[in-house]
């Protein structure tokens, strides 16, 4: 069997493949490390939860109550060969799959600087497995591998060539195995070679992005140097004028940390509307969602800045799909996915009324599955 494994800074998410990729069992347990954790999770179809009011304390920890839920489901984890890791960020060393040895963590730790709320997540995840299940390997599978083929064109950023040099500050790009993934059903679904399509994926959720794929290939992608840029977000920014955070820092008197908290944590939906959850910017911007509950009142200042938020949010992914059917000189499909793509006709239908090329191609909804995709590419490694 095959369990993969996808590591957050307070979360480990699970999913447990036969080795026919058939899903065995999955959950997801949130809190570490904060108190009142909770697992929840599904073996064999049956949907259980398990509560820890006193918190589980880390991710070892985590890993063990997943092999008890196995164990208990009527599968023993000594009989697990590989674990699939979801890595954020390879930088431009790590380009495929890779089998995790004590070498490699080394120089995977290098990359903490560049991904710091994710890499440090995904590395205890490797951690703990290393640590309780020593019999298996242990391979780390990149967002950012997909984009390796992106042109120098489209990668590099206009600074002095020795940051790009010295220190590989360029476009990395982000979210690479959802983003494979989706492509490579549509083009199932399609029933078309994936080297004859241009697809363009719509990744969007709390965190957000869209990804161009010429003829199979990866060519350009919105998120950069790191998730920071490209769209609106959650409480990310998105693209803004590079000297907006200078002016905050020299104007406001800020620190570094301070305008770092700004762009990741206080922007985005959440900047404009003052809702982070896009579910409340929609009721609060005036449309319906039948079975859910809006927390309170909308005040006239809440729904005319939910309106506008969700029209920023719309109006960049509308450009994005523009600018991409553009460089790619037309596109097959376009592909919404993550649970805003996946879940909200709303978000849709704004986003396309507002790309004015012809709609000769198809639009499709495919649910993103990156567990299957780990799982293929951990297996992949063992043959």
């Amino acid at each position: 069997m095959i369990l993969v494994i996808n590591s957050g800074s307070s979360s480990l998410k699970f999913k447990l493949f036969s080795p026919a990729l058939k899903e065995l069992a999955g959950g997801l347990i949130e809190r570490i490390g904060l108190g009142d954790s909770f697992f929840e999770y599904k073996v064999n179809g049956d949907k259980k939860r398990s509560d820890y009011p006193a918190g589980v304390a880390d991710h070892k920890a985590g890993l063990k109550e997943v092999f008890a839920a196995l164990r208990a489901g009527g599968y023993d984890p000594k009989k697990i060969r590989a674990v699939g890791h979801r890595m954020v960020h390879g930088g431009e060393e790590f380009t495929a799959p890779t089998v995790i040895t004590p070498a490699v963590l080394k120089r995977l730790r290098k990359y903490n600087r560049l991904a710091p709320l994710h890499n440090p997540a995904n590395l205890s995840g490797i951690d703990s497995c290393r640590a309780l299940m020593p019999w298996v390997k242990n391979v780390a599978v990149f967002d950012t591998a997909f984009y390796r083929t992106i042109p120098g064109r489209a990668f590099m950023y206009a600074l002095p060539w020795e940051y790009y040099a010295k220190h590989r500050i360029r476009k990395y790009g982000f979210h690479g195995i959802s983003h494979r993934y989706v492509t490579e059903e549509a083009a199932r679904l399609l029933e078309k070679p994936y080297s004859k399509l241009r697809l363009i994926s719509c990744h969007l959720g709390s965190g957000s992005s869209i990804t161009a794929v010429k003829f199979g290939k990866a060519i350009e992608t919105t998120m950069g140097f790191t998730p920071l840029e490209g769209l609106t977000m959650s409480t990310r920014c998105g693209d803004i004028d590079p000297a907006i955070p200078l002016y905050l820092i020299r104007t406001f008197k800020l620190t570094e940390a301070e305008v770092d908290d700004i762009l990741n944590k206080k922007s985005g939906l959440l900047g404009i509307s003052g809702f982070k959850d896009l579910r409340d910017v929609l009721v609060a911007a005036g449309h319906k969602i039948p079975g859910y509950a809006f927390p309170g009142r909308v005040t006239v200042e809440q729904k005319k800045r939910s309106q506008l938020a969700l029209e920023m949010y719309c109006y960049d992914a509308a450009r994005y799909i523009a600018s991409f059917a553009g460089i790619m000189g037309g596109v097959d499909a376009v592909i919404f996915t993550a649970g805003v793509g996946e879940r909200s006709q709303i978000v849709r239908d704004m986003v396309l009324s507002m790309v004015d090329i012809p709609w000769k191609h198809k639009i499709l909804v495919v649910p993103t599955n990156e567990e299957l995709m780990i799982a293929k590419e951990t297996r992949g490694v063992l043959k």
